[in-house]
């Protein structure tokens, strides 16, 4: 975990115990930055307390991600590094007490998470080291290096459809500030989407259902919040959307996940353009979150299937709308999708050939 992302100390704990019961954590398997930054009981309270006073909600999983990134662009944050030193740790919160009216108040109020914040420091530190300096190394070693990235493009800080965004950059070049390297040792970028759109939380989306499909989708996809379990809200596939996404991250492929959730459906569809009151049709994603909520989506139909989509194999054995849904989007990303999944199971993936989907 690099320098860009900020972590919950007790939540870290609760997750390595839980890991740790199915396999030993080996030594150099999991790195947390020093220069990470902390979430404390202090931004959680501030994170609640903001999405309160809202007049318009904007769908905070209330975690503290917002209230963390804003105290490090005010200098008033917690490096990890810092954390896992009682000296520093203790110095932070003394600043803090001083410094923040409610701060005392909150120390008070959430004792319990302040003794868990206080506990799990010593487990955590054990894990702190140089990240980005190993990541370089590798580099200069020309090894192979797997960058994942969190959230999707949408909700990236600058480039997503703000105020509806979260507070980090979600995008591929993300990386290249968190980690610090160079950007001449990209290969290849791989965006991942699903068939259908998903989201969580507030926000402008021109293709959600409130249908039989988008039930469909809900309950077949499983779709709940990872970190809430709020219900996703889902709707078809936005190529618009999608471009703008893998035009941003720089995409050499695109993995299309959880096509079989579409298996039962009658008909496919396939957001191509918008049509806006006044600007009429749009074949570009709006920056405007308002131009994009007032936006309809206009679609394309494919047939749909009944039998359950190959667990494994070639595009070949796709049914033939589910090929002509994928070849679509293609030509609308002007990216290749590189593989579909096809189960809820790692190994339930078709891939293309080199001659294409066919």
């Amino acid at each position: 975990l690099a320098a860009g992302v900020v972590l919950n100390p007790w939540e870290i704990v609760g997750e390595l115990k839980r890991i740790e019961e199915l396999k030993a954590i080996g030594e150099g398997r999991l790195m947390l930055s020093p220069r990470a930054h902390v979430i404390t009981p202090w931004h959680i309270a501030l994170d609640a307390s903001a999405e309160q006073k809202r007049s318009q909600a904007i769908g905070t999983t209330k975690r503290g991600i917002g209230p963390t990134y804003a105290a490090k662009a005010s200098r008033t944050g917690l490096l990890l590094g810092h954390y896992v030193d009682k000296d520093r740790r203790a110095q932070w919160l003394k600043q803090m007490t001083d410094s923040e009216p409610d701060f005392k108040t909150c120390l008070a109020e959430h004792a319990s998470l302040w003794e868990s914040f206080e506990h799990a420091a010593p487990v955590v530190a054990a894990w702190v080291d140089d990240v980005e300096h190993h990541v370089r190394e590798a580099l200069r070693r020309n090894e192979d290096v797997l960058m994942e990235g969190a959230q999707g493009t949408l909700l990236d800080l600058s480039h997503g459809t703000y105020p509806f965004v979260t507070s980090s950059s979600t995008v591929a070049a993300g990386a290249l500030a968190s980690i610090g390297f160079s950007a001449k040792h990209i290969g290849e970028v791989y965006g991942v989407a699903k068939a259908y759109t998903t989201r969580v939380g507030a926000g402008p989306f021109p293709t959600e259902l409130f249908d039989d499909a988008g039930n469909h989708m809900s309950d077949v996809g499983k779709e709940f919040g990872a970190t809430t379990g709020r219900k996703r809200r889902c709707g078809w596939l936005d190529a618009i959307a999608l471009r703008y996404s893998a035009q941003i991250n720089g995409c050499t492929g695109v993995i299309l996940n959880k096509m079989d959730v579409l298996t039962g459906l009658k008909e496919i569809k396939l957001c191509v353009s918008y049509e806006h009151p006044v600007q009429g049709r749009i074949h570009t994603f709006p920056w405007d979150e308002r131009t994009l909520s007032e936006c309809k989506p206009v679609y394309e139909s494919f047939e749909g299937w009944n039998n359950p989509l190959p667990a494994s194999g070639g595009y070949k054995n796709l049914p033939a709308g589910a090929k002509s849904f994928i070849a679509r989007v293609e030509s609308l990303i002007d990216c290749p999708v590189s593989m579909v999944g096809t189960g809820v199971n790692r190994e339930d993936a078709l891939f293309a050939s080199s001659s294409g989907i066919n």
